[in-house]
């Protein structure tokens, strides 16, 4: 696939949860394959990292809740 192609792709996909690419300009910008699987491992970082974040604040509710030693 063309690099062009590939960040029409990337630029149209939405993920599990609907959610688009964040990295837009970073895909406009790319000029290699590399740069665009970058981008895309970047995106699964941001995904990681709001897991975690929703899965501390659930954590935190349970305790609050007094849930946590169940």
């Amino acid at each position: 696939m063309k690099i062009s192609e590939i960040k029409k792709e990337m630029l149209k996909h939405r993920d599990f949860y609907g959610g688009d690419i964040i990295y837009v300009e970073e895909i406009n910008k790319a000029k290699s394959k590399k740069e665009l699987a970058k981008i895309i491992e970047d995106h699964r970082s941001h995904q990681e990292a709001m897991l975690s974040d929703a899965s501390s604040t659930l954590d935190i509710f349970k305790r609050k809740l007094g849930l946590h030693i169940l």
